[in-house]
């Protein structure tokens, strides 16, 4: 009986220990694509906290778009995801591509908090040089992947797409949902016209793709940007970048165009969580990467551009209180 106690007792202690550190130190962190800036960074980041050792680990997941991956952090699917900074008052005012939130997804969503914001990457439009697309009012007629499924970037072409006098709901564009790789893939294949993706320069997918086929960018308008900023929810988050041709030859050599600059849109990228992780760990989390920043960007050249100096410039969200302390002690955020 005392024996048959003791195992008892024993598997109990073990469930209890081992059930415990599961949520707490290993996170899933959503990325959006497995091709763009976002995934990169969840893998070099990934990789410091690894080398660091210890019971903290951080694995990257395909998040899908940026409505999805708020939905899985709110039910607990995710740990940490990636979501724009207008796109998040859109989530918490239920305007834009969360009109039709529940409000109990809406209620989770006001309690997140952010750990920093990137501003690293943007939309970029690409099309095969071969083709006769030059601008965007070239888009007529053909047949453009907009983005992923449950993402906010096919929402905000079209709302593009409007101020040149496309509209895909009547079929001015053939307008389709689609993860990069697979809209990539199909470009190549002839099979799509223009395809949408999110990154940096270069962006991964678009580089392996202008290895079987020499791609062109095609940019807005510098002029269209103050209607587009109209346009949407929270537009004063957006803004026009544009890379030059000496870096789009960087990035891709002869295989992408390069003869003029590329324009893309873009706003800062938060890192999101909720408001209930640990300070400690989203202390240990935002420390670990930017002291070891140098390592992070020599990981990819599509981080080249981070910068803790803008980590919290322009967030729409409250920054973690564990990310606070840290940005407090480098003197980049001033103690309330």
């Amino acid at each position: 009986m005392k024996r048959k106690l003791c195992i008892t007792v024993l598997l109990a202690v073990l469930l209890a220990v081992g059930s415990e550190p599961a949520s707490a130190k290993e996170l899933v962190i959503g990325t959006i694509g497995l091709t763009g800036d976002t995934y990169q960074m969840a893998i070099a980041w990934s990789n410091l906290i690894l080398k660091k050792g210890g019971d903290l680990k951080l694995t990257p997941v395909e998040g899908g778009g940026t409505n999805k991956m708020m939905r899985s952090i709110a039910a607990g699917r995710m740990d940490i995801g990636f979501i724009g900074a207008p796109h998040y008052r859109d989530a918490v005012d239920k305007t834009g591509g969360f009109k039709e939130e529940p409000d109990d997804m809406v209620a989770k969503y006001k309690t997140m908090q952010t750990l920093f914001a990137i501003q690293t990457g943007g939309a970029q439009y690409v099309t095969r040089m071969d083709s006769n697309i030059k601008t965007m009012t070239d888009f007529k007629g053909k047949k453009v992947a907009i983005g992923a499924p449950g993402g906010n970037m096919g929402r905000v072409s079209t709302m593009l797409f409007k101020l040149y006098g496309l509209d895909a709901e009547k079929g001015d564009i053939k307008a389709q949902y689609l993860e990069y790789g697979a809209a990539l893939e199909a470009l190549g294949n002839n099979q799509l016209d223009v395809v949408a993706v999110w990154g940096g320069v270069p962006q991964s997918g678009v580089y392996n793709a202008s290895r079987a086929n020499k791609l062109r960018f095609v940019s807005p308008d510098a002029a269209k940007l103050p209607g587009f900023q109209k346009a949407l929810t929270n537009g004063d988050y957006y803004v026009f970048r544009e890379v030059s041709p000496a870096d789009i030859k960087a990035a891709y050599g002869d295989a992408v165009a390069g003869d003029a600059p590329m324009r893309l849109w873009t706003f800062p990228m938060m890192v999101i969580v909720n408001k209930g992780m640990p300070k400690d760990t989203a202390y240990a989390l935002v420390k670990e990467f930017w002291e070891q920043i140098a390592e992070v960007k020599a990981s990819s050249n599509t981080l080249s551009l981070l910068d803790p100096k803008v980590a919290l410039e322009n967030v729409s969200a409250e920054v973690h209180p564990g990310a606070a302390r840290y940005f407090q002690e480098k003197g980049l955020l001033k103690a309330k």
